[in-house]
């Protein structure tokens, strides 16, 4: 309230009861809707009573859909949040190019390191990775894995637990949660980006973020096989996609890509030039621009 804002823009949903507040006072209230929290909230292992997490948070869904202005970051949200908002648009959560461009490779170079960005869950496919590094050793090709991002749940004990766990203990490394700048500095020595997702309603239909970081900086990606994500990677051709819950499919890309050199070249540049062709702010951020102007013309 002491900021004396014309909007408010609201990224998280524990601030709907915020939100609401504000619009008591008469303020436009945006709140934009990057993952399907709702649904989502079933796929997460550490929330307890589920149904009744669920319920509640619906409720307060429902209130933040009829009082504020929606964004919704995915265009396979429009099926479900465009019945219950008033007034929304969708713009989707591309990646800011300029900032991606003090970190993109020039070159690519082949080198045996795989990164990853964002928190790890076990549906993120951490333990076939681990496995997948294993089967590559077994053929001479050792591989590491760079995470940045927090490890939840009980990742680190089953990791531990793994009867290859010593053999692949070196290949692992964990830098905990960094900012996007100190991450994406590690990107740079490494010469393949990973998103494996296991298949979930909100995984299966919505973009991760990632993988347009990943194209931004030159980086080949493997990542899981649904079918809005192979429309980008194998479209695009900067990558290949896998069944994510094989780890010889990881292995095998990881290897394909290490050694086709000529071909990896090629996935690199490709990805660059789908996201400035394509995948990236500017073009979304004319729409948000709109949709501010729009309000801001409301409230005189």
């Amino acid at each position: 309230m002491k900021v004396g804002a014309r909007i408010y823009h609201l990224h998280d949903p524990e601030l709907i009861p915020c939100g609401l507040l504000l619009k008591l006072f008469g303020k436009k209230v945006v709140m934009d809707i990057h993952e399907n929290i709702a649904e989502d909230i079933f796929d997460k292992p550490w929330i307890r009573h589920q149904k009744l997490a669920y319920s509640i948070f619906h409720f307060f869904e429902r209130l933040a859909c009829q009082h504020f202005y929606i964004i919704l970051a995915e265009k396979s949200y429009e099926k479900r949040y465009g019945r219950m908002a008033k007034h929304w648009s969708t713009i989707q959560n591309f990646c800011d190019l300029p900032f991606f461009k003090n970190y993109e490779q020039l070159k690519w170079t082949a080198n045996k390191d795989i990164f990853y960005i964002g928190i790890m869950l076990e549906n993120r496919g951490i333990l076939q990775i681990a496995e997948a590094l294993d089967l590559l050793n077994k053929r001479g090709q050792v591989f590491h894995f760079h995470c940045v991002g927090e490890l939840y749940s009980d990742l680190e004990s089953k990791l531990k637990a793994l009867p290859y766990y010593n053999e692949i203990e070196g290949q692992l490394h964990f830098y905990g949660r960094l900012s996007l700048e100190e991450g994406y500095k590690i990107s740079k020595k490494c010469s393949i980006g990973i998103c494996i997702i296991w298949p979930m309603k909100n995984s299966m239909e919505s973009y991760p973020t990632k993988l347009f970081e990943y194209m931004a900086v030159g980086l080949p990606i493997i990542t899981s096989n649904f079918p809005l994500y192979k429309r980008v990677v194998e479209e695009n051709n900067c990558g290949i996609c896998v069944d994510p819950f094989s780890a010889i499919g990881i292995a095998n890309a990881a290897e394909t890509i290490h050694i086709g050199v000529e071909k990896s070249e090629q996935m690199a540049e490709m990805g660059k030039i789908a996201v400035k062709k394509y995948y990236n702010w500017e073009s979304e951020k004319a729409i948000l621009s709109k949709v501010y102007g729009e309000l801001i013309t409301l409230s005189k």
